[in-house]
């Protein structure tokens, strides 16, 4: 009884740490991620609409790292992004959006680990993403920065933010067909 209690926690253990292989992997997805947003990104609507595709390397971290890398691919991504190319300054809440973006992701794949890399693992976290994270918080970050009310934002937003949700989830699921050699 005392090995198997000691087996059960020693991999506790070493499943609540990230390894190497995780930690780069994190890294490049940040990398990527600033990359999309700070360049490959157009921002419309007077700096309320960012058309861009950044969030997909947070969510993709989230789906194939777990939800803890999955949050430190957003922080991360969000703090060296203002730092790199500031488009309006810091603002915390859009770091915490950024690490929700990472965790809702990653808590999705893994209640439902047995079909992990499933279609409707990817559409559940990118429309969870959407709702609560693009129109929700970051939709009440806008209002705080732009002075603007959330239903004068909300309907431009959930239409353009719609739009990258479906071509994200299109995305996802076309390289969802590569992730299973992630796990070997």
């Amino acid at each position: 009884m005392g090995v198997s209690q000691k087996t059960i926690t020693g991999s506790l253990q070493s499943s609540s740490r990230l390894s190497t292989k995780t930690l780069v992997m994190a890294s490049f997805l940040s990398a990527l991620t600033i990359v999309l947003t700070r360049y490959g990104s157009i921002m419309l609507a007077g700096g309320s609409i960012r058309l861009g595709f950044g969030n997909l390397p947070i969510i993709l971290s989230g789906i194939l790292l777990g939800p803890m890398a999955g949050v430190l691919t957003g922080i991360v991504s969000d703090l060296l992004g203002v730092l790199i190319l500031s488009q309006g300054g810091f603002h915390p809440g859009f770091t915490l959006s950024a690490a929700l973006t990472g965790f809702i992701p990653g808590v999705v794949v893994a209640l439902n680990h047995k079909h992990k890399y499933s279609f409707f693992n990817i559409c559940l976290s990118n429309i969870l993403v959407f709702l609560i994270i693009s129109l929700g918080l970051n939709t009440y970050w806008l209002t705080q920065l732009l002075g603007k009310s959330f239903f004068v934002l909300l309907p431009a937003r959930a239409l353009a933010q719609g739009i990258v949700a479906v071509i994200t989830i299109a995305a996802i699921w076309f390289l969802s067909k590569f992730f299973r050699f992630w796990d070997k």
